[in-house]
Parts: C-alpha cells; structure tokens; sequence
C-alpha cells in the first residue's frame, strides 16, 4: 500500500506540473500558417473555439486590418504579465507595419493573469476602460467558473463588436454553437424540466460518456484484425482516394500489419473535411489540424504597453 501512495503521489504530481513559458519559447502560431491566430500549446482551449477564433480573427483582419492574437499559457512563472506580454507582443511585431493595429490576449492559468495589450493605432478604439471592461465583465465570469472556452470567446466577440463599430456577424454571434453553452439568453434557459444548469451538466455529460464509450467501442470492433480478432496493429501504408475539402470528407485506404499474428488487412477510413473558416490562397492543407505550408508572419507592428491586465 505504501508503494502505491508513492506512486500515486509521484503520478499526480507529475500532472500537475506545469511547464513554464519565456517569452522565446512560446509557439508563434503563424509558424502553422497566416491563417491562425491562437497559440495553444498546453490544451487548454478546446480544438473548436481554437478553430472558431482562428476564422473570427482572419475576418477581423481582413475587415479592419487589426491582428488579434491569443496565447493561452499554464504558466509564465515569475515574470509578470505585463512585461510577459509586452516582450511577446514586440518580439512577433503583433499588428501592421507603421499603423500598429495589434491586440494580444495573454492567458496565464498558474498565476490567474490576463493581459489585453494593444497596439499604438488602436488605443484610441480598444482604449484602457474598454479592454478592462471586457476583461471584468465578459471573460472573468467564466474564468471564475473554469469556461476557459466561453471567456475566451466572449472576450474576442467583445473586442470583434468593438473595432467594427458594432457591425459582429451573426454568425460569429453564435457562441453556444461554439462551446455548446452561453451566458447570452440565460433568462430563457433557468429551467428545463424543472432541472437546474448543474444538473443539466451532470445528466449530459454522463449521456455524453455512455454514447462515447459504445462509440469507442464500434471504431475498436471496424479495427480489428479480421485473422486473430486483436486490436489493430501499426499502420503501414496509406493511400488518399479522395482529398477532404471545406464541404466534403476525404477517403484513405490504410493497410494495418497486425502486431500479434503479422497478418495485414485494408480498411478504408474517413479524413475529416477541413474546417477552418479563413482559406489561405498561399497554404496547402490536408485533413489534420496544422497547415502544411510554408507558414505565415505578423505584420510588423508594435505597442507602447496600452490595454488592461487582472486576475479572475
């Protein structure tokens, strides 16, 4: 029993260590391409809001020339926010080349730090009341809760409505559709037959894992070796038949060598259609989350500290 304490204590342990970021070791997110924004390394946002505010901040570009960035961090360790966020904003030239049109939102877990710093030339619309009052009042009432999504979300839909004078599409409007729930229309949602939101969460979630696992379990079962009937082995070969694109899925022939009896089977597997809303002309994409291009850079601008910072 002592033995497993210790192990016990030693895994959790290890989990919970966070790796800590200097401002040279933080992934540029352009590296992947000009198409994104997020940079995400420690997983604390979910695939979908990445995706979701890689295409809200190539249309916020696009309409505005304003570059939005998000760093999303476990920790930065000692160094405090503001500097953290300043080195990082000058050191990729956040916004464009001589108008400084710049926003970074940086996420620090660990410490519970949030920078908004922005460049010289949109002081005057994302001002210091402005960006503290989108940090206080939109994004840190999920941040208490532990929506890391929706804060996020929330905080650049604000900054999105800001910079366009209030012209956000609808589309973009549509947070629920991005992390499956909302603090918009609450009024309307208290009560579902006669069940709280807490309930409601737990009663989901657990009908959630039920259908994931019988899901699981059907991918496994179309995966096993048809000769010994063992999980399949390692993949040895690859074929495309049909290349994914943004409205259709792709198709692939994979051969599989069974590591238990050596016998190899075929299977033809589905590629996920590309689900980026920003299309880059100068990238090629296949079906997996990155680019394949030759990756993209910031405009070149730079800042003078402004923005607001805080702790949830």
């Amino acid at each position: 029993m002592r033995r497993i304490g210790i192990i016990l204590a030693l895994f959790f342990a290890t989990i919970s260590y966070a790796e800590v970021y200097t401002p040279e070791e933080v992934p540029n997110p352009k590296s992947q391409g000009q198409e994104y924004y997020v940079s995400n390394p420690d997983g604390i946002l979910s695939d979908s809001t990445v995706n979701w505010v890689n295409g809200c901040a190539a249309r916020l570009e696009q309409e505005t020339e304003v570059e939005l960035c998000v760093v999303m961090l476990e920790s930065i360790g000692e160094e405090d926010a503001f500097d953290f966020a300043y080195e990082l904003f000058q050191r990729w030239g956040i916004g464009k080349k001589g108008k400084n049109t710049g926003v970074l939102i940086l996420f620090a877990g660990e410490s519970h730090d949030l920078r908004i710093m922005t460049g010289t030339g949109i002081e005057g619309v994302l001002t210091d009341g402005i960006c503290s009052k989108i940090m206080y009042e939109e994004m840190f009432p999920s941040f208490r809760e532990g929506d890391y999504d929706m804060g996020i979300c929330l905080g650049v839909l604000a900054i999105y409505d800001v910079c366009t004078d209030g012209e956000t599409p609808e589309e973009l409007q549509a947070v629920r559709s991005v992390t499956n729930r909302g603090r918009y229309g609450e009024e309307e949602d208290e009560e579902w037959f006669g069940w709280s939101v807490t309930e409601r969460v737990m009663i989901g979630g657990a009908i959630l894992f039920v259908l994931g696992l019988f899901v699981l379990g059907w991918i496994e079962s179309i995966k096993r070796c048809p000769k010994c009937h063992k999980r399949k082995g390692h993949e040895i070969h690859r074929e495309t038949l049909e290349y994914a694109t943004y409205d259709y899925d792709g198709k692939a022939r994979v051969t599989y060598k069974c590591k238990n009896c050596g016998h190899e089977f075929t299977l033809e597997e589905r590629i996920p259609k590309l689900v980026h809303e920003s299309r880059s002309s100068g990238s090629s994409r296949g079906g997996g989350r990155w680019s394949s291009g030759g990756g993209g850079s910031w405009g070149g601008g730079s800042t003078s500290g402004g923005g607001a910072g805080g702790k949830w």
